[in-house]
């Protein structure tokens, strides 16, 4: 604005010049003179004008650019000294952090709630014509499906992680008090090797790795007898090709040891057998971060995305009547059906092998989404144990177990969902089965950060087995109702 106001007075000066030079032709002609000066008068008086003018400009434009800079001088240094500051060291990212300048030492702590509204009704069947007898009874009631705390971050190196969580909710198996869940320190060589040790989930199924971000409250109930959910041990673990293919394989103490050692688990006796799992996944036309969730709630939802995943693990166990897989209180195999009598049993302790597997996968597109999963176990008992199987299984030893599930899911709007789930679980074969069919609304107010869910579930036939979490009973078939709030940061 400067370069323009002098270039506006040059180009005056010259005009002054030119006029006085005519003034000089015509200087014998009086009259001709008076005008000349009197121009030149007027113009000198314009010149003037557009002089304050350009000057107040100028330091008006001068101004606000001074006070901009002293205003956003201030604001960085706030932010750098403030209680919510949002710097290089501190603030929030996905998570409330503060490290080091140097990044070598950070702590970040994590919250994630799951509170909700159960409604069950529970009648008797009988499998051979599934016909309902009396209502077997009700459950109506608030409860937390999750209340937990996470603290993770890295020490001495970026590389050098570690991860510490527990759950205020509990579960049936500590009468709901607080239980500890992941604890483990890990250590990052590249992108295709790390290395991890401690208690953390166990590499088989997706769906342990994606609680708050499922389409529907809680896990399909054909999943349960199939999950180690957490164990204590080792993994190595990366990314052969980053963002689209990833694996670890695990050794571990067995299903459900994370809160104790292996000779805790199994009654105080000792067992040399460790379990070894083996997860991997690949996925196409997106990333492995399109999968932290089952909904399509990608920013750019105009491309394909697919994923595809299997995973296998076995244990074994010592023969003695409390080992594999453990107490019925603890570790028993839920689902196992009595043959060829309708029904089934509860936990049920068994010794030997386990050999079991999955597959899963799911794709995104323009706001629809599907996921689909199968699982098998084959149980192998230890006959020398003294331990019986249920009629019809003892003859030759060992027995199968199928589970199976399909769901979908639509974004009607950018933040409401209608969603779809069909599963069965078979021990077996038929008649000893256990299907679900389940509908929900979601409406997603920061996406799975906050976010509220309703679910409809219907089992046709007998459950196979009883559970807190999803709200079953033996034997029953099930009419089921949650409306959960989720908060996650």
């Amino acid at each position: 604005m400067r370069y323009g106001f002098w270039s506006h007075r040059a180009a005056m000066a010259a005009t002054l010049m030119a006029l006085a030079v005519t003034g000089t032709a015509f200087a014998d002609d009086a009259a001709s003179n008076q005008d000349v000066q009197a121009e030149l008068k007027s113009l000198r008086a314009r010149i003037a004008d557009l002089e304050q003018k350009e000057d107040a400009n100028w330091m008006t434009q001068e101004r606000a650019s001074q006070i901009r800079s002293i205003v956003e001088e201030t604001i960085a240094d706030a932010k750098t000294r403030g209680q919510f500051a949002d710097g290089d060291n501190f603030g929030y990212k996905n998570g409330f952090y503060i490290q080091t300048p140097d990044k070598n030492f950070k702590f970040q702590a994590n919250g994630y709630l799951q509170f909700r509204y159960t409604f069950a009704q529970d009648r008797v069947t009988n499998s051979s014509s599934y016909s309902t007898q009396p209502k077997h009874g009700d459950v109506s009631g608030f409860d937390f499906r999750r209340a937990r705390l996470l603290f993770s971050g890295n020490a001495f190196s970026p590389n050098l992680t570690y991860m510490i969580s527990g759950d205020f909710a509990g579960d049936s198996t500590n009468n709901n008090n607080f239980q500890t869940l992941d604890i483990y320190m890990a250590y990052r060589f590249n992108d295709l090797l790390n290395i991890r040790a401690g208690s953390f989930l166990t590499p088989y199924s997706r769906l342990e790795y994606i609680s708050s971000g499922m389409e529907f409250t809680d896990f399909p109930t054909v999943f349960y007898p199939f999950d180690p959910v957490r164990t204590l041990g080792m993994s190595v673990y990366g990314q052969p090709i980053k963002d689209h293919w990833m694996y670890e394989l695990n050794v571990n103490n067995g299903q459900k040891s994370n809160t104790a050692g292996r000779a805790a688990e199994i009654g105080g006796k000792n067992d040399n057998r460790l379990a070894f799992y083996g997860r991997s996944e690949y996925v196409g036309g997106g990333t492995l971060a399109d999968f932290n969730d089952e909904a399509d709630l990608r920013k750019d939802k105009s491309g394909l995305a697919w994923e595809v995943a299997a995973a296998a693990g076995y244990e074994s166990a010592n023969a003695s009547s409390n080992a594999f897989p453990g107490s019925q209180a603890n570790n028993g195999l839920i689902g196992i059906s009595t043959a060829p009598s309708p029904g089934f049993l509860g936990s049920y302790p068994l010794n030997g092998d386990l050999y079991r597997g999955t597959v899963d996968g799911g794709l995104k597109w323009q706001g629809f989404s599907a996921t689909s999963a199968a699982f098998i176990q084959q149980i192998n008992e230890n006959t020398g144990a003294g331990i019986t199987l249920p009629a019809g299984y003892a003859t030759n030893g060992s027995f199968f177990e199928l589970g199976y599930y399909g769901q979908v899911g639509y974004m009607i709007t950018p933040k409401i969902e209608a969603v779809a789930r069909a599963g069965e679980l078979l021990t077996e074969g038929e008649p000893n089965k256990m299907e679900e069919y389940s509908l929900g609304l979601n409406y997603y107010m920061f996406g799975n950060n906050a976010k509220v869910q309703a679910e409809g579930m219907f089992i046709p036939s007998e459950a196979a087995y009883s559970s807190s979490q999803a709200s079953t009973a033996i034997n029953t078939q099930d009419l089921i109702f949650r409306l959960q709030f989720q908060l996650k940061f």
